[in-house]
């Protein structure tokens, strides 16, 4: 079997699994009201007309589905992670990120773009913004870099001899209400989880956005990354609405200093002034 095939019949399994027990899903906000729709009759990631609102993650943790992953990358300990196919080295890497340092080298402290599911978990929220005269959605979000992504829905394959970028270059299209994004061309220097979980200059994405009520958003994302997995896998989370909010301007410098995610707990007191 081929990684194509692989990579079709892990994202039908996971999506399966998500349909059965979507409520299931930590943070999972029960609403009776359905999800807005646009003038087409499509569903609508943003809020309805007259409104305001965005999103941001209930969440700390990515959940593989149907296994079972919670990182402790917070609890200064290697992470435990035997459901993810990581190869040795990629495993040794995220142990040393996540235990020995606590993330102290991650991209996203350091007001850098953060990619694919990190882009999603980023604090503060996001917006996806579609503009139909010109065929793109846009993931606008809040921290780190205050930057966005732009999804391509005009149908265009990824570009020959692609120069890796944080985003990397991102694809688009509809199967039913569900939002199906093809991203490749990520560099080396992002962090495409929270986590510190490694990925190379080969890594692709298939993310899943629905929106099964006004509420909640369902992220799900498949990883292929040849360099650094022995396998396709796929992992997710619930988003959840703000109602009647705005995204806040965020101002993020490059010589910014966060104790928790840069430092760690105790080692404050070893900064030289």
């Amino acid at each position: 079997m081929n990684r194509l095939s692989t990579i079709t019949l892990v994202l039908l399994s996971l999506y399966c699994n998500i349909n059965m027990a979507q409520t299931d899903w930590p943070g999972f906000v029960e609403d009776d009201r359905p999800a807005p729709r646009n003038a087409d009759g499509r569903v609508s990631f943003g809020p309805p007309e007259g409104r305001s609102g965005y999103w941001s993650r209930r969440t700390q943790n990515i959940v593989v589905n149907p296994n079972n992953y919670q990182s402790i990358a917070t609890q200064l300990a290697p992470i435990h992670i035997d459901e993810v196919p990581l190869q040795d080295w990629a495993l040794a890497l995220t142990n040393y990120r996540a235990g020995e340092t606590y993330l102290r080298s991650e991209p996203n402290a350091r007001c850098k773009p953060a990619p694919g599911p990190r882009q999603i978990m980023t604090p503060y929220g996001f917006e996806m913004v579609e503009v139909p005269e010109l065929q793109r959605i846009y993931i606008i979000t809040v921290s780190n870099a205050m930057s966005w992504r732009i999804i391509y829905m005009d149908g265009r394959p990824h570009p020959d001899n692609l120069r890796p970028s944080y985003f990397g270059h991102s694809v688009g299209h509809w199967e039913g209400d569900v939002l199906v994004v093809d991203t490749v061309g990520i560099n080396e220097k992002s962090w495409t989880t929270r986590d510190g979980l490694p990925t190379t200059d080969k890594v692709h994405l298939i993310e899943r956005y629905s929106r099964p009520n006004y509420s909640n958003m369902i992220y799900e994302v498949t990883t292929d990354d040849p360099g650094a997995y022995t396998a396709p896998w796929t992992s997710g989370y619930v988003i959840g609405w703000n109602d009647d909010e705005e995204l806040f301007e965020y101002i993020c410098q490059e010589n910014n200093v966060s104790p928790d995610s840069m430092l760690g707990d105790g080692r404050i007191s070893n900064i030289t002034p």
